[in-house]
């Protein structure tokens, strides 16, 4: 498995993780049923959409792990010995380590895969008591400057910024105002 694939793989298997802990932290809902005994209350859709996150995590595991054994198959035909560093009696082969130490390690376990992952706790812990607009805000400009390629960061980060603030400002006011949903406030009250 090649480390494009392991890191789709490492992708998809967070994805059904935090999924998995989303469905169990919906049953904390309290139930609520707007219009009356036709099975939706509030616990509905926060289920279902952790159910889709499920599948799609599934489905995306599924198809990196296939198209990993098409490639293979095709490289097996092609590959060649030259390139292969074997021993003695040419028993054991593999391919010379190439990379930085940090290239290395990324092959191994993504590091941006990490970093989201401390981002996301970083978002849950400042969440009550910094308020949603400024911790989605803080979120938001930090895993977009992640992802986005390093020689395009500059270019980008105006509207990074002005996104992040713009979307998580219109998202609160959307559910407190419109949907009568209560966002925390934090430091802004």
């Amino acid at each position: 498995m090649n480390s494009d694939t392991k890191r789709e793989v490492q992708i998809g298997i967070f994805f059904l993780v935090l999924a998995t802990a989303y469905i169990i932290g919906t049953f904390g809902i309290s139930t609520f049923t707007p219009f009356g005994n036709r099975g939706l209350d509030s616990r509905s859709i926060p289920q279902l959409i952790g159910l889709l996150v499920i599948i799609l995590s599934i489905a995306h595991i599924a198809q990196v792990l296939l198209r990993e054994k098409q490639v293979k198959a095709l490289l097996e035909n092609e590959q060649e010995a030259d390139t292969l560093v074997c021993d003695e009696d040419e028993v054991a082969c593999i391919q010379p380590v190439k990379g930085t130490i940090i290239e290395r390690l990324d092959r191994v376990f993504s590091i941006k895969l990490l970093l989201s992952f401390v981002y996301l706790t970083l978002y849950i812990a400042a969440y009550q008591p910094v308020g949603f607009i400024i911790s989605s805000t803080g979120f938001l400009i930090a895993e977009s400057l992640l992802l986005v390629k390093k020689e395009e960061r500059k270019r980008w980060r105006t509207f990074i910024i002005l996104f992040s603030i713009g979307a998580s400002v219109l998202i609160y006011f959307i559910f407190t105002r419109y949907l009568t949903l209560f966002l925390p406030s934090g430091i802004l009250g």
